[in-house]
C-alpha cells in the first residue's frame, strides 16, 4: 500500500513520514556516540541490537530542539522543495480539496455553536482579557494617520460635515425668518420662502462641497491628533474594550460568516499557484536571515520542559517506542 497511495496528497504524506523516519534513525545513531567506540565504522542496521526498552525519546528530541534551522534545512533546499511542491498543479488541486472538505467540517461545528466566548473561557479569564486590552496603551501614530486618511474615512469625513452642515442651516431657516419679517401677504411670503431655499440649496451644495475640499485635510489631522492625545488615551482604551466585550459576549457561531472560510481558501491557493518564485525566494531569504541561526532550545527550554514534567517525558517516552515497533514490524 505504501508505493499505491491513493493521491498525490497521500503520497507526499508518506513519504514526508520515510523523511522523518530516516531523520530518526540518524539521529539515534549520532546519540548513541558515547557508548559505541567503535562508532565510526558502524552504520544505522548496525544499531538493530538496540530494543525499544534501551532507548529513550530524549536522543533524537535533544537533537532536533538542538539543531540550527539552516543546518537542519539549508535554506537552498527549502527554496528548491518549494519551487518543486508549487509545479504540481494536481498536488495544489488535491491539496485545496482536503482543505477544503476539512474547513466545511469544522464550519459546521463553529455554525452549531450557540455559546458564547465568554461561557467558554469562563467570567475570570475574559474579564482579565477585557483588562489586558484596556491597558494597551499607545496607538501606533503612522497607522493611525494611514487609516484616518484612506479615501473611506476621507469621504466619511465629508458626507458628516456635509450633511451636518445642511441640517444647520434647514434648522435655523434664516432666510425664512428674515421674510416672515417683512410686510408680504402670507401666501406671497411663503412662495418666496419656498423659491429662496430651492436656490440656496442649488448655491450653497457646491459651496459647501468645494470647501469641504480644502478643510477635510484639516479635519483630518485634528482627527488624528484627537486620537493620539495622551489626553484621550483612556477613552480610546474604553472603546477598545467595549468593541471587544461585544465579540465576547456574542455567539460563537455569529463571528464567522458563512463563506468566509472557503473565500478565503479559494484567495489563499490562488495566491499560492500564481506564486512569483522570486518573491518567494525573497520571503525565504528573510526568514533565514532572522531565524536560520536559531534553534528550538533558543525558544523553548526543552530539557527544563521534560524535567518539569515527567508525564510528558513518559508519553513522548511511549510514543518513540511505539514508532519504533512499528517500523520493525
Amino acid at each position: 500500500n505504501f508505493f499505491r497511495p491513493k493521491s498525490k496528497v497521500e503520497a507526499m504524506i508518506k513519504v514526508t513520514n520515510l523523511i522523518c523516519f530516516l531523520l530518526i534513525n540518524v539521529s539515534v545513531s549520532f546519540y548513541l556516540y558515547p557508548w559505541f567506540p567503535m562508532r565510526n565504522q558502524m552504520t544505522i542496521t548496525d544499531y538493530s541490537f538496540v530494543t525499544p526498552s534501551s532507548l529513550r525519546s530524549s536522543f533524537p528530541i535533544e537533537w532536533i530542539a538542538n539543531e540550527q534551522l539552516d543546518s537542519f534545512l539549508p535554506k537552498n533546499d527549502a527554496i528548491t522543495i518549494l519551487k518543486e511542491l508549487l509545479a504540481d498543479e494536481s498536488l495544489l488541486d488535491d491539496s485545496e480539496q482536503l482543505v477544503t472538505k476539512n474547513w466545511n467540517s469544522l464550519q459546521k461545528r463553529i455554525l452549531e455553536e450557540n455559546r458564547s466566548v465568554r461561557e467558554l473561557l469562563g467570567d475570570e479569564t475574559s474579564d482579565r482579557l477585557l483588562r489586558s486590552v484596556k491597558q494597551i496603551g499607545n496607538y501606533d501614530s503612522d497607522a493611525v494617520k494611514a487609516f484616518l486618511e484612506s479615501d473611506a474615512i476621507s469621504a466619511l469625513f465629508s458626507k458628516v460635515l456635509f450633511d451636518g452642515i445642511f441640517e444647520f442651516f434647514q434648522n435655523i431657516d434664516p432666510l425664512g425668518k428674515i421674510v416672515n419679517q417683512l410686510p408680504i401677504i402670507g401666501p406671497i411670503r411663503q412662495q418666496i420662502i419656498s423659491e429662496t431655499k430651492r436656490n440656496l440649496d442649488r448655491t450653497l451644495g457646491p459651496l459647501v462641497q468645494g470647501f469641504l475640499k480644502g478643510y477635510n485635510r484639516v479635519a483630518i489631522s485634528q482627527a488624528v491628533d484627537f486620537v493620539l492625545s495622551p489626553a484621550n488615551r483612556d477613552a480610546f482604551n474604553s472603546a477598545n474594550v467595549k468593541l471587544v466585550s461585544s465579540l465576547v459576549d456574542r455567539p460563537i457561531n455569529t463571528l464567522f460568516p458563512a463563506d468566509i472560510g472557503n473565500k478565503l481558501i479559494k484567495d489563499a491557493y490562488g495566491y499560492v499557484r500564481n506564486a512569483n518564485i522570486e518573491e518567494i525566494e525573497n520571503y525565504v531569504d528573510l526568514v533565514y536571515d532572522v531565524i536560520g541561526d536559531k534553534s528550538i532550545e533558543n525558544v523553548v527550554d526543552v530539557k527544563r520542559v521534560l524535567s518539569a514534567s515527567p508525564t510528558l517525558q513518559k508519553t513522548i517516552d511511549n510514543l518513540w517506542t511505539r514508532a519504533i515497533e512499528m517500523s520493525d514490524s
